[in-house]
């Protein structure tokens, strides 16, 4: 790992060098009073108070919709065309520890048993800058889940700020390295003598008292507490099933195919999917529902982040952002859950 330097006022040139070549910088950005990844084309569009923002990375790399094969139905056959993607070279700048860590969650579902190439195009073409957090709030609780404020795992390059505004950055990956010498007039060494202006502290996220990862894995493996355990719709009688806190979760992946269009032709359509829905697992043929109720729903997303993920992959089924403890409409909260679990 070794460092440089990147000024903020340099920002602007970096941004406008990257996109003159056709690539797409993105970065968070204040819009209706809410912070949101967006694509930018000067620092003056970058908004650097911020905790984590409203949408997460997710959105680059497994878009909420997209085309992936366009049909014609004829008189003796249906031609399908299957369609292509080619993202341009794509900057995520400013992306918080948490988000960064998921990636690696994506990566793991995208290409488990299926390479899914939508997904592995835009990843291969996009370079994480992350940013050490400065600042958090109630629903943080990164450290919980093993993630941490400053964290570097999932990003390229992982920017620390200074008191006056700048960046100490940690080159984390080879690639990280080969996009600092590409622009070495703006990834500079520190200031002569070595003397760089002092850092700002990275957050403190305390662990949440009374949460055991290793109690709760423990408890979702014994199937006894699958079916008749009832604290699952003790905890869950709130949820709504909106489909909120999947949508914002930035591992979440869930993802339906359908097909739109006339008697003529169309699109087959690859949309986000949410395991909340009522209709989630409604079986073809028969309409038999295994999640017939909503607390089923809610016990499938927690065993997935908790469990299920864990027993698969290495990489992490929940990072702790906290975004869907912000955007539930009643306040579910799942550190709430992990506490009475870790108690039973």
């Amino acid at each position: 790992m070794s460092e440089s330097y990147l000024k903020k006022e340099n920002l602007t040139k970096l941004i406008e060098a990257f996109t003159g070549g056709g690539g797409l910088f993105i970065a968070p950005t204040l819009e209706d009073r809410q912070i949101f990844y967006r694509p930018v084309s000067t620092g003056a569009e970058i908004t650097f108070d911020y905790i984590v923002p409203k949408n997460s990375h997710k959105e680059l790399l497994f878009p909420q919709t997209e085309v992936v094969a366009n049909y014609a139905i004829g008189k003796d056959a249906v031609d399908v065309e299957g369609v292509e993607i080619d993202p341009p070279e794509t900057i995520f700048f400013g992306i918080r520890p948490c988000d960064a860590a998921s990636v690696a969650s994506l990566r793991s579902v995208f290409t488990w048993d299926f390479i899914d190439t939508y997904y592995t195009k835009r990843e291969e073409k996009t370079l994480f800058i992350g940013v050490a957090c400065t600042a958090a709030d109630d629903s943080c609780f990164c450290t919980t889940v093993g993630v941490t404020p400053d964290g570097s795992e999932g990003s390229d390059l992982l920017l620390k700020e200074t008191e006056g505004g700048n960046y100490l950055v940690d080159v984390v990956t080879e690639r990280g390295g080969e996009f600092v010498k590409r622009f070495d007039d703006i990834f500079i060494g520190p200031e002569p003598g070595g003397a760089v202006d002092g850092m700002k502290p990275i957050v403190d996220v305390p662990v949440l008292e009374g949460v055991d990862r290793e109690k709760i894995h423990d408890f979702l493996k014994n199937t006894d507490h699958y079916e008749k355990n009832a604290l699952w719709g003790e905890m869950a009688r709130k949820c709504m099933g909106c489909g909120a806190c999947t949508f914002g979760c930035p591992t979440c992946h869930c993802f339906d195919i359908i097909d739109e269009g006339t008697a003529f032709g169309g699109e087959r359509r690859k949309n986000w999917d949410a395991c909340q829905f009522d209709f989630f697992t409604v079986h073809a043929g028969g309409g038999h529902n295994p999640r017939d109720t909503q607390y089923k729903r809610w016990r499938n997303r927690f065993m997935c982040k908790f469990n299920y993920y864990p027993n698969k992959f290495t990489s992490k089924g929940c990072v702790g952002c906290g975004r869907c403890i912000r955007v539930c409409p009643v306040r579910l909260d799942i550190t709430e859950v992990m506490e009475d679990i870790s108690q039973q």
